[in-house]
């Protein structure tokens, strides 16, 4: 399985942050940690000039699989949402990329009690709505673009829980597939190779995370938010915490899946030197389960 990292195992994350280090050391040592290639990261902080953007990723031997909006799509900033998509998918397909990862923004509510269904608020019918109209007019800029939309189920989101992705995958139009983020679900009390085995023929971007199922625990039970959870290290290099990855990895082999896996460990800032070590570790893992 071809397997891509991205910025955000690195801590780059949007909104930038005057820490932010040089994209050519992210770029650096993902090659150097030997992935196949990587996703877009946040829109402009990899070269937003198109023949620089290839240039880099050719130079060192890596793929571009994927690019992601990640912006709030039921507030009704529908011009604004719209704009990064077209930017992102001109920069994914420019690179080579076939899928764009989409995933509703970070809402205050929603991170306080990221991990807890029972506490989170749930979108109204019209916000609903708004966030469905939002998804399709994104899925047609990207089709414009020969890429295939996979929506990601983010924690701190308003797609977060079992009931919501099951909700928003009856509801969309088909062609919009599913990124698993493996951690992410296994946050949400999601057991990711269920997710995948009832999917199986919208899964279209997998991510790979690892969590601490202990960190997770006392953080909820402490009532943290997701970036205090986050902050506290629940996210681990992979085959350090408790998701079952190989049987993520016999999932995807069971359903033929022919996409491209992409490993993240989100991570604050102030650990980026941690970042080169884990992805190599990480990597290693993956290959041992079958990825």
């Amino acid at each position: 399985m071809r397997l891509a990292s991205a910025p955000g195992t690195w801590g780059i994350e949007p909104p930038a942050q005057l820490g932010d280090p040089s994209w050519p050391r992210i770029l650096d040592e993902i090659a150097e940690a030997r992935f196949d290639g990587s996703e877009l990261g946040p829109y402009g902080y990899y070269p937003t000039n198109l023949d620089e953007l290839a240039r880099a990723f050719a130079e060192r031997g890596l793929e571009l699989p994927a690019g992601f909006v990640m912006e709030s799509l039921s507030d009704g900033t529908l011009a604004a949402v719209l704009d990064v998509t077209r930017r992102t998918c001109a920069s994914v397909a420019h690179g080579g990329g076939t899928v764009l990862v989409l995933i509703d923004g970070l809402a205050a509510q929603r991170t306080a009690t990221a991990g807890r269904s029972e506490l989170a608020p749930r979108l109204d019918t019209a916000a609903w709505t708004r966030l469905l109209n939002t998804i399709e007019a994104v899925n047609a800029i990207a089709h414009d673009w020969d890429l295939s939309v996979a929506f990601h189920p983010h924690a701190g989101t308003h797609v977060e829980f079992e009931d919501e992705i099951d909700l928003l995958m009856a509801d969309v139009d088909s062609s919009v597939g599913l990124c698993v983020d493996t951690g992410h679900a296994s946050y949400a009390g999601i057991d990711p190779v269920g997710l995948i085995e009832r999917y199986a023929r919208r899964i279209v971007h997998m991510h790979l995370k690892d969590l601490d199922v202990n960190i997770l625990r006392r953080s909820l039970a402490a009532g943290a938010s997701f970036q205090e959870t986050v902050a506290g290290h629940v996210f681990t290099p992979l085959g350090d915490g408790s998701v079952d990855l190989a049987g993520v990895s016999s999932a995807l082999h069971a359903i033929d899946y022919d996409g491209w896996a992409t490993f993240e460990q989100d991570r604050v800032l102030s650990t980026i030197d941690e970042a080169l070590p884990d992805a190599r570790r990480s990597l290693e893992h993956a290959r041992r389960v079958g990825f």
